[in-house]
């Protein structure tokens, strides 16, 4: 290591969680910038070869997609590959090889550039887009166009399955052709400067186990081939030239995780009740069907929230009835007679599916989405309910609505549910009996007419993540207000009082499924609020089991109570961190520790 290398300042830099861990090592920086091109002049004799160079770099660029879609399909399953299915349509288009087959030969330009030109059109619709999705959609027209130039240059693209020694990928933005080349086996973790939590490349570590940090910035151009970092999945820090301490810290911080998952192995089969009595039910969150092993191998007894809408926005048209019943199906058929809860396409605010291309709206998170979204495009409702009541016959199906604000959402929802139903039955189709309906409490509105909509539903699940967001009227995702968004403020714990009260009067469960459980904080308070059912990401149950295990309801009732009459966000906390030291120390562990 060289002198200036050792002198380094440790940098912390902050992003977005994408795939749970910690990992550190030495970097391996991508670079996946375009190559420079130039408007090179083509003599008139070499015009016609200039074109054909160009058809056999698309013939090039199309038998490397396969391949990796091949390699997708092989490892991660069909509805992985489907990722790569833009780049093959963009690749493919008639009208983009034909403009710049026309460039070349009207401009005598040479094809690199005439192809960056064609491309460069397009993207230019969407530079000025602020939705995230389909900011994502222009870096997969960015990577193809990068492959194709690459062939005309003859600069072959050094794939990240080449890497043949343990490191952390460092990238400005890996597309989803990029991420098929990741290998659990030498890949320690990535980050990515863009993207968000719903892009192809987060979806990928997840189902992989990588972890990762997403929506950095800059942070590819700070780091240095072989520099050390540090990358925490979980809090979305990466650290940078760490000091010996910093290291230290968080190579504790990786076994207490390692062994946290280890501590799987003793308690995967427990059930997940307090000390006195209480029984909870202790669910997973998946976004893919390929999350249902991670499900089952972490001891959730049930899938307690299946958000659909990946299904829809992991590819460029609508999936047909008979596509989304053999996928809800192969779920349904995996998790044997434990309950899969499938919520219905919860499309809009960051959400965006290429078919659904809409007017940008001016705040989409206010705007056409959820269950809004679907009881104005009833086609597409009736034909996802067609194939969750068939896949219901293969086990305990429920059916969740998103977005919930005004009971005549539900009540037309449950119209629609009752049309479909009557349609399946005279058209002979086996489907599932006595599925239960409930609705996500994740609006203000709800939670005040919480006791009309339990009147209509079999059961509430409550969406913490938008409750919070609306309720203080916080973007979790603008740092510079993010010290408001918490789910200790009062505010939140009355509104999740008065829901499950709500519920219970009406003799209704009711569960949970933003992140709330996944600090020991929001667990204690959800046991003591009367929540019957935790649903999380896998990674976080073998934790929020133990703490559930560790603690009397009765307890938490009391502490809940206390937690009540105070009026600030840091008394909660404070009255937490009091619990824990005085009567359940051995709770501490589940406590991040600051490393800043």
């Amino acid at each position: 290591m060289s002198k200036d290398r050792k002198e380094q300042k440790e940098a912390i830099f902050n992003g977005i969680p994408a795939s749970p861990g910690i990992a550190i090592g030495e970097t391996f920086v991508v670079n996946v910038e375009d190559l420079p091109v130039t408007d090179d002049q083509v003599a008139d004799e070499r015009v016609e070869n200039e074109v054909a160079q160009f058809e056999v770099a698309l013939n090039e660029t199309e038998a490397e997609l396969d391949k990796l879609h091949k390699r997708l399909e092989e490892e991660m399953g069909e509805e992985h590959a489907k990722i790569l299915d833009s780049h093959r349509m963009i690749l493919a288009d008639k009208m983009v090889k034909k403009e710049t087959i026309e460039l070349i030969r009207t401009r005598r330009v040479n094809a690199a550039y005439a192809f960056y030109r064609v491309l460069d059109k397009v993207l230019n619709t969407f530079d000025n887009i602020k939705d995230e999705y389909l900011k994502e959609r222009g870096e997969d027209i960015r990577d193809v166009r990068r492959r194709v130039v690459r062939n005309l240059l003859g600069q072959k693209v050094e794939g990240l399955a080449n890497l043949r020694k343990k490191a952390i990928v460092v990238a400005r933005n890996l597309t989803p052709s990029d991420t098929a080349g990741l290998r659990r086996k030498y890949v320690l973790a990535f980050t990515n400067d863009r993207g968000g939590s719903t892009s192809h490349a987060a979806i990928i570590a997840r189902s992989q186990g990588i972890p990762a940090v997403v929506g950095l910035n800059d942070f590819s151009r700070r780091a240095k081939p072989y520099d050390t970092i540090i990358v925490d999945g979980i809090t979305g820090q990466v650290v940078l030239h760490p000091t010996p301490e910093t290291v230290k810290i968080y190579r504790e911080a990786q076994e207490r995780f390692k062994e946290m998952e280890q501590e799987l192995l003793t308690i995967k089969d427990y059930p997940a009740v307090t000390l006195d009595g209480k029984t909870i039910e202790l669910s997973g969150n998946i976004e893919i069907d390929g999350e249902v092993e991670d499900v089952i191998s972490h001891g959730a007894k049930g899938i307690g929230l299946f958000r659909t809408e990946y299904f829809f926005i992991m590819r460029d048209t609508l999936p047909s009835e008979e596509e989304q019943y053999k996928y809800y199906s192969g779920v349904v058929k995996r998790m044997g007679s434990d309950p899969v809860i499938i919520r219905t396409l919860d499309i809009g605010g960051d959400k965006i599916a290429r078919w659904a291309a809409t007017n940008q709206e001016a705040n989409p998170f206010m705007g056409w989405r959820g269950i809004r979204f679907t009881l104005s495009r009833k086609d597409i409702f009736r034909t996802q309910l067609r194939a969750i009541y068939r896949s219901a016959v293969h086990g305990n199906v429920k059916i969740m609505f998103p977005m919930v604000s005004v009971v005549e959402e539900v009540r037309q929802a449950k119209e629609i549910c009752e049309e479909v139903v009557e349609d399946l039955r005279k058209g002979r189709y086996q489907i599932g009996e006595n599925v239960e309906i409930g609705v996500m409490i994740e609006t203000p509105s709800a939670v005040a007419v919480a006791d009309w909509l339990a009147r209509e539903v079999d059961f509430f699940s409550i969406g913490t993540n938008d409750l919070i967001q609306y309720t203080l009227a916080v973007d979790r995702g603008n740092t510079r207000i993010s010290y408001l968004y918490s789910d200790l403020h009062p505010s939140i714990l009355r509104q999740i009082r008065d829901t499950v009260t709500a519920a219970h009067k009406n003799n209704i469960w009711v569960g949970i499924c933003g992140e709330m459980p996944a600090s020991v904080y929001g667990s204690l308070l959800l046991i003591g609020l009367g929540l019957d059912e935790f649903s999380a990401s896998s990674y976080l149950i073998p934790e929020i089991k133990k703490i559930i295990r560790s603690v009397t309801y009765d307890e938490t009732r009391s502490l809940v109570r206390k937690t009540l009459n105070v009026t600030t966000a840091d008394d909660v906390r404070a009255l937490l961190d009091r619990f824990i030291a005085e009567k359940r120390p051995e709770l501490k562990e589940f406590i991040p520790e600051s490393k800043s």
